[in-house]
């Protein structure tokens, strides 16, 4: 039953005005109490408690999410966050214990996370950053960048894979068909645990055979089975089906990965992700949106091999769906696509963003040593084309130049290497110009300075407030950890703001 407590009875000795005397003004959680309203919380999530069964609610969602406040501001564990609760003055003060009140139990943290999910979380985010809109922040243009996570996996090698598959599909066997689970080898099938790197590179090959087959063998005695046995199975195909290939009957490891491919059994939405040729990892893609005055706008997670360019209009349109508006947006190559450009100008927004370096990967003449205009094109040696084709499909116009003038044209070894040339621009030609043309500018020079501070602001959610690595398997869980980061974050800097006297 959901019935926050009010005028709860006290002693004497260890009443609320106890307080007066052991809070510090200048602590952080004092300041962040005076900056924020928290009392907002309680109604926000009344309807996730019953009003007439069980018993009164004595962890209130405000003392609880209070608590997420603290756990992330100072990366504690969910252990640790109990024993801070039950002994720390300036923390059961701030959550709103008094000061003899015991502690809640660890388990208590997470499910609190898990009942509020990630759009109650995302909810609440916008309150808090509406509450410091109103208070005369969240100004100026607006900076969009991604930054890794680590998934908080050991990550498997194939036939670590193929054990964790065939596991699952054992452990979902034995509770539905018994017999079965016996004649497909029983405890011993389903806990092959045998270290990987203890074998022989002959012994991992016979490994890898032996493992795939016992797979495929699962698979078509359990298929008739269904339900999360079926679930199970159509997860073990797909193992076998990215990660194994069979030439002339010889089963080996896949040479070519497959893109999109299931990394852990653990962790189904982690995936293999790069930052660079180089800085490859394994887990989630944060992307967030600043503002000028430095308050994260909006924050999403993503697999790890997800496009960054992909996230910026969703990131936007839930801002706008939420109250909230821009008018410039300004990020790296990834997020200055055509497609992202062209649908927020028609939202009134503008994305700056540089180009990507333009080449030709034949070593011939670039697209940028022609002279485009609106309904013609004129070659490096003077020759104009108005011979074009509109493919809507693709959104693409494409320039054919006339075969004779490029066949006895002085220039045509370093322009093609087919018989004529052809030059394709995208329909939104004049407004890819128009940036261009901005980005020629001392103001797009300075407006890259200004983006560059996303990143510091990426990096203090990472190394302070535990976005350096998942702390809990699956996006759902990924998006709450990373918007309770973003709140941390934002009341931060409101704090510092405050104290600044900044407005």
């Amino acid at each position: 039953m959901f019935s926050p407590i009010k005028g709860k009875q006290t002693t004497f000795v260890y009443g609320p005005d106890i307080y007066e005397k052991l809070v510090s003004r200048d602590h952080l959680l004092y300041k962040i109490n005076e900056s924020i309203d928290f009392t907002f919380i309680n109604e926000e999530c009344r309807n996730l408690y019953s009003e007439n069964m069980g018993r009164p609610v004595t962890n209130t969602p405000e003392i609880m999410f209070r608590s997420a406040i603290i756990q992330s501001l100072n990366d504690y564990s969910d252990r640790e966050m109990e024993s801070e609760a039950r002994y720390n003055i300036m923390v059961k003060w701030f959550i709103g214990l008094n000061l003899d009140d015991s502690s809640y139990d660890h388990s208590a943290l997470g499910r609190f996370r898990d009942l509020l999910g990630e759009e109650r979380w995302k909810e609440i985010f916008f309150s808090l950053l509406k509450q410091i809109e109103n208070a005369g922040f969240v100004k100026g243009k607006e900076y969009v960048d991604a930054t890794h996570v680590i998934a908080n996996i050991a990550i498997p090698g194939t036939i670590d894979l193929l054990r964790q598959g065939i596991k699952d599909v054992m452990k979902a066997i034995q509770g539905t068909d018994p017999d079965l689970y016996e004649e497909l080898g029983g405890e011993k099938t389903a806990n092959d645990d045998k270290k990987v790197y203890k074998l022989s590179p002959e012994e991992r090959e016979s490994k890898l055979v032996e493992l795939v087959k016992k797979a495929r063998e699962i698979n078509q005695k359990s298929e008739r089975i269904g339900g999360k046995v079926g679930e199970k199975t159509r997860q073990m195909r797909r193992i076998l089906n990215e990660n194994i290939e069979e030439n002339e009957n010889k089963i080996a490891k896949k040479k070519d990965k497959t893109k999109d491919r299931l990394v852990s059994i653990v962790d189904k939405d982690a995936r293999h992700g790069a930052k660079s040729d180089e800085k490859k990892f394994t887990g989630y893609k944060v992307n967030s949106i600043m503002s000028e005055d430095g308050f994260i706008k909006n924050i999403n997670a993503t697999p790890g091999n997800s496009y960054d360019g992909n996230i910026l209009i969703p990131l936007i349109d839930e801002m706008i769906e939420q109250g909230f508006t821009t008018s410039e947006v300004v990020g790296d190559t990834a997020y200055g696509e055509v497609d992202n450009r062209n649908k927020l100008m028609l939202k009134g927004i503008t994305v700056i963003a540089p180009f990507k370096k333009e080449t030709n990967k034949n070593g011939l003449f670039p697209q940028s040593k022609f002279s485009i205009e609106k309904h013609a094109v004129v070659c490096p040696e003077g020759r104009r084309t108005m011979v074009w084709n509109h493919n809507k499909k693709i959104e693409k116009i494409t320039f054919f130049f006339n075969k004779k003038d490029c066949g006895n044209c002085k220039l045509k070894q370093k322009c093609t290497v087919q018989k004529r040339r052809t030059i394709a621009i995208s329909e939104h030609y004049e407004l890819l110009k128009k940036a261009k043309e901005y980005n020629k500018t001392d103001d797009f020079k300075e407006d890259m300075k200004q983006r560059a501070h996303i990143e510091p602001k990426q990096g203090e959610m990472k190394r302070y407030h535990g976005l350096q690595r998942a702390k809990y398997w699956g996006l759902p869980k990924m998006n709450i950890q990373a918007t309770i980061s973003a709140i941390v974050v934002n009341v931060k800097r409101l704090v510092t703001l405050n104290s600044c006297g900044y407005r």
